[in-house]
């Protein structure tokens, strides 16, 4: 492959060929068109820089793909702990009008189904959990608010978050639910 060689027409021919798919991709992941180009162009700053590690056996959009959504996690992630970039991401970005009713219904579908899934854990851990991810508590406060040891919140949280990765059907749709909490999307 010319490109592993780091030959630069090779990598414009990728980039002219692969570049809409990865924009709309990121997109679909974070939801604002101006992310999705930063990200896109982060894709395709990492495939220069990894050409090297590139299969020669495998496609090169499916590494673009994994790339691009290694990223979108990374942004999301990002967004999701810092509370500036939160309320930035919610206020000043207008999120993506799909026109598709399908596609929001699908979306809707899997936000109820995580609340659903967060409403069958134990109550003391379920109130844990809602402290932790929907007030924004630390644990100290946490163990302050409910007269048990930071130990023993931290027990819970993970005890929860276990819990949560198994009854979801991907560590993807685990990090979304985070994502979505610190957004403020599960109420």
């Amino acid at each position: 492959m010319a490109l592993k060689e780091g030959d630069v027409h090779s990598f414009g021919m990728i980039y002219t060929q692969y570049h809409s798919l990865i924009y709309y991709y990121a997109l679909k992941f974070l939801q604002q068109k101006a992310l999705a180009e930063e990200a896109t162009s982060d894709v395709f700053i990492i495939l220069w820089k990894k050409r090297a590690l590139i299969d020669p056996h495998s496609t090169i959009q499916a590494f673009l793909y994994k790339i691009a959504r290694d990223i979108a996690y990374n942004y999301l992630r990002k967004i999701a702990s810092d509370a500036r970039l939160r309320k930035e991401y919610l206020e000043n970005y207008p999120i993506i009008e799909f026109k598709n009713g399908e596609v929001l219904f699908l979306e809707q579908e899997r936000l109820e189904l995580v609340k659903e899934v967060i409403q069958t854990l134990p109550p003391r851990r379920l109130e844990v959990f809602k402290l932790r991810y929907y007030e924004g508590l630390d644990n100290h406060k946490i163990a302050a608010l409910l007269d048990i040891s930071v130990s023993t919140v931290k027990v819970h949280l993970a005890k929860a978050r276990f819990y949560l990765k198994g009854k979801l059907s991907s560590e993807q749709e685990f990090d979304l639910m985070l994502v979505w909490l610190s957004l403020g999307l599960i109420l």
